[in-house]
C-alpha cells in the first residue's frame, strides 16, 4: 500500500521533499592563489603552439583585411548583391553576424561594410545590429552554462581576468557599458559579464546603447559606392572611432590596476590571518604522525599526552578484580 502525502502534513513533509538545492556559489572567490605571469611558460608550452599558430593567422588576416578592406569588398559584393535579390536575404547576414560573434571567429567588420554596399544605411545599420545583438546573447549564454567552472578558476588564479570579474562586478551598470563602448574585444568582455555574475540587464542594456558603434561601419560600406576619390570623411570617422574607444580602454586600464592592487592586498591579508589562526590552534595530525605501517614506536619517545602503555596479560591469566567493569551481572550458582 502506497502512502500519499496529505496537505500540512508535517510528520511526512521531511519524508517526501527532496534535498535541498544546492545554490551556486556567487560573488568573488574566498581563496586566491594569484601569481606572475611565466611568459616563457605560455610561449613555449607543447600545449599552447597550436593556439598561438592558429592567432597569428587570424591577426595576420585581420591585418589584411583591415588594409585592404575596399578589395575584399568589392570582390564580395556581387555575391553579397545575389543574396539581396533571394527571397528573406537579409537574414543570411544576421546568420553570419550570429554565427562569428562566438570567439575566435572573425569577419565582423567585413559583413558590416557589405551591409553598407549593399542594403544602404539604415537597413544595413538595422541588419548588423540584430545580428550583433543576437549574436551577443548567444554568447552569454554559451559562456555562462558551459565554461563556469572554468571561469571560476581564473578568477581565482589569473589576476587580469581577476581584476575584470572585480571591476564590472562592483562598478555597476556604468563600468559595462564603459567596456562596451572602449577597445577591449567584445567575444572577450562578454565572456566575462557572463561568467562573472553581471545583472542580465545589465549587460543587454549596455549591448543596445553600444550598437551605434555599427552605424560607422554600415557607412563606411555607403562611402565606397562614391566615386569620389575625397578620403577626408572616412579618415575623421576612423580617427573619431579610434580616439573614444582608446580613451576609454585606457580609462578601464588604470581602473584595473587599481584593483590589481586591492586583490594582491587582500590575498596577502588572507594568508597572514591564516598563517596566524594555525599558530593559535594546535595542530591534532601531530598526535598522529606515526602510520600504523611504520613499525612500533619506541614508549621513551611517547608524548606526555599520550596515554601509558596498556599491562600485557596472557589469554589464560584471569583479568584483576579492579580491571572487571562493576556494571556485570552477579553470577549465578
Amino acid at each position: 500500500m502506497w502512502f500519499r502525502k496529505r496537505e500540512n502534513d508535517i510528520e511526512m513533509s521531511g519524508m517526501m521533499d527532496g534535498a535541498p538545492k544546492k545554490k551556486k556559489p556567487q560573488g568573488p572567490p574566498e581563496e586566491t592563489e594569484y601569481q606572475k605571469f611565466d611568459w616563457k611558460r605560455f610561449f613555449l608550452a607543447p600545449k599552447y603552439i597550436p593556439w598561438h599558430i592558429l592567432f597569428i593567422v587570424i591577426g595576420i588576416l585581420t591585418v589584411i583585411i583591415t588594409i585592404k578592406h575596399d578589395a575584399v569588398v568589392e570582390k564580395l559584393r556581387p555575391w553579397s548583391e545575389k543574396v539581396r535579390d533571394l527571397p528573406a536575404g537579409w537574414l543570411i547576414p544576421i546568420a553570419i553576424l550570429i554565427v562569428i560573434s562566438f570567439p575566435p571567429l572573425f569577419g565582423h567588420e567585413i559583413i558590416a561594410l557589405l551591409c553598407g554596399v549593399v542594403y544602404g544605411l539604415w537597413i544595413g545599420f538595422a541588419i548588423v545590429a540584430a545580428g550583433t545583438f543576437i549574436g551577443e546573447v548567444g554568447t552569454w549564454y554559451a559562456f555562462k552554462y558551459s565554461f563556469r567552472s572554468k571561469a571560476l578558476k581564473l578568477e581565482r588564479t589569473n589576476l587580469n581576468y581577476g581584476a575584470m570579474a572585480r571591476l564590472t562586478r562592483d562598478g555597476g551598470f556604468f563600468i559595462v557599458l564603459v567596456i562596451r563602448l572602449s577597445a577591449i574585444p567584445a567575444h572577450f568582455s562578454t565572456a566575462v559579464f557572463s561568467t562573472c555574475d553581471v545583472k542580465f540587464w545589465h549587460f543587454v542594456v549596455a549591448t543596445f546603447l553600444s550598437l551605434p558603434k555599427q552605424i560607422f561601419l554600415v557607412y563606411l560600406g555607403v562611402l565606397l559606392l562614391q566615386e569620389s576619390n575625397d578620403d577626408v570623411i572616412k579618415t575623421v570617422m576612423f580617427g573619431a572611432i579610434f580616439i573614444i574607444t582608446i580613451a576609454m580602454g585606457v580609462w578601464i586600464y588604470m581602473k584595473m590596476r587599481t584593483v590589481k592592487s586591492t586583490l594582491l592586498e587582500e590575498q596577502e591579508l588572507r594568508r597572514v590571518k591564516k598563517a596566524e589562526a594555525v599558530e593559535l590552534v594546535p595542530n591534532v595530525e601531530r598526535a598522529f604522525d606515526t602510520r600504523y605501517d611504520e613499525g612500533p614506536v619506541a614508549w621513551s619517545t611517547m608524548q606526555p599526552t599520550q596515554v601509558s602503555r596498556p599491562m600485557e596479560r596472557r589469554y589464560d591469566e584471569e583479568p584483576p578484580e579492579w580491571a572487571m567493569a562493576p556494571t556485570q551481572p552477579t553470577r549465578m550458582v
